[in-house]
């Protein structure tokens, strides 16, 4: 049971510009079996970046697999994170692509101008892309997860003929997000270096604490686990 489609290898592929090295994790929390599913995490960090993390989340009773990178920026950098998702189940499939802001864009505009405003056309070509194979698109979230996100992400539920075309989505949100990183530089201001870390700590607490799969997580990998594996996550 997987996602139909080489998620993860496809969004090393995209990023591997970036030199990212592997950060050393608990060996047990490498991969995680048992009778219910099973739990693959990888941790890379590079220059500007505190962490990327791939995981990909199988629940063998339900037949759900879930894949996912996540990349946080370091400290003092205002980029967005980059969060990719992939989530297929019986008769339903939902892709969630977005760079969630650490400014407030009201308050700091130029934030927008620099980070999301390319955000729009990657949309349109994702659409392009995909086309048919959509079934619902911009549909509302279950979760208030919902609240951390840009103004401009992409939420779809696909057919399963759409899977195979995510590799070449990704490519578009790690491509451009890999641009915008080379080019990012240190908040210099007080404020804008309070607030961009303050953000990032509310957006890392918001979504660990209302993640949707957590509650089928703990059931199947027990709290320890699900724990650990959240702390790496977000």
């Amino acid at each position: 049971m997987t996602t139909g489609t080489n998620f993860i290898e496809s969004a090393k592929k995209s990023l591997q510009s970036l030199g990212l090295k592997p950060v050393a994790i608990e060996p047990g929390l490498k991969r995680i079996e048992v009778p219910g599913g099973t739990i693959d995490l990888e941790v890379f960090d590079g220059e500007k970046i505190e962490k990327v993390v791939f995981s990909s989340i199988k629940v063998h009773e339900m037949s759900v697999a879930e894949e996912s990178v996540i990349i946080w920026p370091a400290d003092y950098y205002d980029i967005p994170v980059l969060w990719c998702n992939l989530t297929a189940m019986p008769g339903m499939n939902v892709s969630i692509l977005d760079f969630i802001p650490l400014m407030d864009i009201v308050v700091w505009p130029d934030y927008a101008e620099r980070y999301l405003n390319l955000l729009p056309e990657i949309k349109e070509e994702t659409l392009e892309i995909l086309k048919e194979t959509i079934t619902e698109k911009d549909f509302p979230l279950s979760s208030i997860v919902g609240w951390t996100m840009s103004p401009y992400r992409t939420l779809l539920k696909l057919t399963d003929e759409g899977i195979p075309k995510i590799p070449a989505v990704l490519s578009l949100y790690c491509n451009a997000y890999t641009e915008l990183l080379r080019k990012a530089v240190p908040s210099t201001y007080a404020e804008d270096r309070k607030f961009s870390k303050r953000k990032k700590e509310g957006v890392r607490k918001l979504m660990k604490e209302n993640d949707p799969g957590y509650p089928i997580m703990l059931s199947i990998f027990g709290e320890e686990n699900t724990g650990k594996v959240f702390d790496i996550v977000f």
